[in-house]
């Protein structure tokens, strides 16, 4: 519940400081390519990026925000960051609140692509003019610290294994958003397709990494975290000598 009041607390905010042709939505995705659909936490973007009905808007956001939870934190300071800033998103903000108040790490992408990161902590301010201008200060931003709910484990479905159908693609390529969406993406925290790659945010162990396989088959699993530690779980393309054949290949953090 938390994670949602971080949330909760930017909307109003944004939605003030937007510009004109700007939309702010929550949990909503971002198709960076055939490959690659995050769904940040917010976003703010041009209103002519979603095209019809389709559930994610095309191309960088202006703005990204993820709210890092013990699942998502390495994701979201580490490999996700690069992504956004391979993508061009211009601001990337980061709500970590750790087991303290909630602080904002601020990115803006400089001119050789990279992120450039100011951390804004509790009783600090930040006055920014891109991508529009906004003041940061996290203790008017966000409400004192309330009491939240436990969360369950995500558990993975107990599925039978299948062979690739038309809509997977062979073992050992990437799999894109078209055959991804009508995939698998049933108990985890969040779900998103990293170049190609299948993302599953929650707590996993060796009983998902044997679901996953058995509906993504022939392809790696691998546990980003040690078995039972918040984090991710990835599902990877079979390896060039493997991709013709089932594999059993899966890979775990110690």
């Amino acid at each position: 519940m938390l994670h949602q009041f971080l949330v909760s607390d930017l909307v109003v905010p944004l939605g003030l400081a937007q510009e004109p042709g700007q939309e702010c939505l929550t949990r909503f995705g971002a198709r960076l390519g055939d490959g690659t659909r995050l769904r940040p936490d917010l976003m703010v973007f041009r209103k002519e990026q979603i095209e019809g009905d389709l559930p994610y808007i095309v191309g960088a956001p202006v703005l990204a925000v993820e709210v890092a939870s013990p699942v998502s934190r390495a994701a979201d300071l580490g490999a996700k960051r690069d992504l956004y800033a391979r993508a061009g998103v211009q601001a990337y903000w980061v709500v970590d609140a750790g087991d303290a108040e909630p602080e904002l790490v601020v990115h803006a992408l400089s001119a050789d692509g990279r992120y450039t990161a100011e951390r804004v902590p509790w009783g600090g301010s930040l006055r920014l003019t891109r991508p529009f201008v906004i003041d940061l200060a996290p203790q008017e931003i966000f409400r004192p610290p309330r009491r939240v709910t436990p969360r369950r484990r995500a558990a993975m479905p107990d599925v039978l294994a299948q062979e690739n159908g038309p809509d997977l693609p062979p073992a050992g390529e990437p799999i894109l958003l078209d055959a991804f969406g009508r995939r698998w993406p049933t108990g985890a925290e969040k779900v998103e397709l990293w170049d190609g790659c299948p993302v599953f945010y929650g707590v996993w162990d060796e009983r998902d990494v044997r679901a996953a396989q058995a509906v993504y088959p022939g392809r790696v699993v691998r546990l980003d975290q040690a078995p039972g530690e918040p984090g991710t779980m990835t599902v990877l393309p079979a390896p060039e000598s493997d991709a013709g054949r089932p594999a059993e290949a899966t890979e775990a953090a110690t």
